[in-house]
């Protein structure tokens, strides 16, 4: 704490000048120092005060160190308790760390009325409800926001995308593709389409197939290395089983060990391969819903 200190004075005294600030030199033909030099002093700076300290903030805050950065915010809040910029900084340096949930609290704590708040403001909160996954909560603050309706209908459309119901927001782009010009809902409208293009896995066809032939399934979710294995280890021991008990008839140990690890085998790939096309279907919604929300990260 008190190196940390320590850095803080040196670099507000840097960003001060106080350098530029000391007095005078006397002239080269001067042997002795004038009236003037004598009495004058430089001026004092109050180095913590809050200018000084927002400027240092925003140099931490620039910087990416975001910790720092909420504590020199929350002093020059605490100094400006009337200023709103210290406090949504305090909100963005959450962000900047991706602690969308601690961004919201604050949020929430410093910005309670809703209705009030700048546009800017409104839309910010949009977009934390969002990150946080409080998608009906978001979407209730964004028609009650004071945003244009453009860009309250780019945003609903993320949201429902966000929500993975692809079918819904394909019909909400295709009813204003040819109204809207803004170019983020044309990105959305991009998204439903492309993951639409790709069709879910069933997990019952999958679990079938396999049951048919151990590893079809995984071959259907295109997981072809699982495929593999599954139809090697079911049929090894399928084989093994078969030598023992054509060698010794029913009473073969070497049959029935042989024959409970091809059937416990065929059991697990059945199952697996059911669990390969939900995989497969959460993969292309992650996909999808990833290049949704960074939208919301980056570019609002």
């Amino acid at each position: 704490m008190k190196i940390r200190w320590i850095r803080r004075f040196v670099w507000l005294v840097l960003l001060a000048g106080v350098g530029a600030t000391a007095q005078e030199k006397p002239a080269a033909d001067s042997l002795s120092p004038t009236k003037d030099s004598l009495v004058s002093k430089p001026v004092k700076e109050n180095l913590f005060d809050a200018a000084h300290s927002r400027r240092f903030a925003d140099y931490l805050f620039r910087t990416g160190q975001y910790d720092y950065a909420t504590e020199e915010y929350q002093r020059v809040a605490f100094l400006q308790p009337a200023d709103a910029y210290p406090r949504i900084q305090i909100v963005k340096a959450q962000e900047g760390k991706k602690d969308y949930y601690r961004a919201l609290g604050y949020f929430e704590m410093f910005f309670p009325h809703f209705d009030t708040l700048q546009v800017p403001y409104q839309k910010e909160a949009v977009k934390l409800y969002v990150l946080n996954g409080e998608y009906a909560t978001a979407r209730k603050r964004l028609w009650a926001s004071r945003l244009d309706t453009v860009r309250k209908h780019t945003l609903d459309l993320g949201i429902t995308l966000l929500e993975k119901k692809w079918k819904d927001g394909l019909e909400q782009y295709r009813r204003r593709e040819n109204i809207l010009r803004d170019p983020v809902f044309h990105q959305f409208g991009l998204v439903a389409q492309r993951r639409l293009e790709h069709r879910n896995k069933s997990p019952l066809l999958a679990a079938g197939l396999s049951a048919v032939v151990p590893g079809l399934g995984k071959v259907y979710t295109k997981d072809y290395g699982d495929a593999f294995m599954s139809f090697l280890f079911v049929g090894l021991n399928a084989w093994q089983a078969w030598r023992g008990f054509r060698k010794q008839g029913v009473r073969s140990v070497h049959g029935w060990i042989f024959a409970g690890f091809g059937v416990s085998f065929y059991l697990g790939n059945v199952w697996g391969s059911a669990k390969a096309a939900k995989r497969y279907n959460r993969k292309l919604d992650k996909a999808a819903t990833d290049e949704v929300r960074a939208v919301f990260e980056y570019n609002l």
